[in-house]
């Protein structure tokens, strides 16, 4: 089969299992990118930021613009490595508006908007760790440079859900 013949069943394959699915979320196997300990209510959360040629664009664990949404419980503790493997400086933090959703999570947006040094270099990593305390849902957002309408950097974010009870998850929609 040619190159190009082999490539379109790939594509109508992907089509017809998105079809398939619906338009709801659909859970994916998270074990690359979380680790649950349910004994001390904690969740260990790698977000790996890396370039998709394919999307032409910066993605955090494979996805960007809201398709990843990680839920986690209130209450639960989560230790958020973020690890850089893109091309140029990153920033990371879970967001409500211009602020960080819960304290510790993430570069503050004041610092990661203005300062143009801010932002975690290629080839680094940093550790954050705060507490899923407030039921709703946020941006996990690359806020580097950001814009005063608190949109994430070149579309590079995804979704975070706190809900009242339940594991640790990730899906796609």
């Amino acid at each position: 089969m040619p190159t190009a013949g082999k490539w379109a069943g790939v594509a109508a394959l992907g089509v017809l299992s998105m079809a398939l699915a619906g338009c709801g979320t659909q859970t994916i196997n998270a074990s690359k990118w979380m680790t649950i300990h349910p004994a001390s209510k904690t969740v260990d959360l790698k977000v790996e930021s890396t370039y998709s040629s394919s999307l032409q664009s910066a993605v955090f664990d494979g996805y960007t613009r809201g398709k990843l949404i990680i839920t986690i419980p209130r209450g639960y503790h989560v230790n958020m490595d973020f690890i850089n493997n893109g091309p140029i400086p990153e920033s990371i933090g879970i967001y409500h508006h211009h602020h960080l959703a819960f304290k510790g999570a993430g570069q503050p947006y004041h610092l990661v908007a203005l300062l143009p040094t801010a932002g975690i270099l290629p080839g680094h990593s940093h550790t954050y760790r705060f507490t899923a305390s407030h039921v709703g849902s946020y941006t996990l957002g690359d806020m580097l440079n950001g814009d005063p309408h608190n949109q994430p950097t070149s579309d590079l974010w995804d979704t975070v859900k706190v809900v009242p009870k339940g594991t640790p998850s990730m899906s796609v929609s």
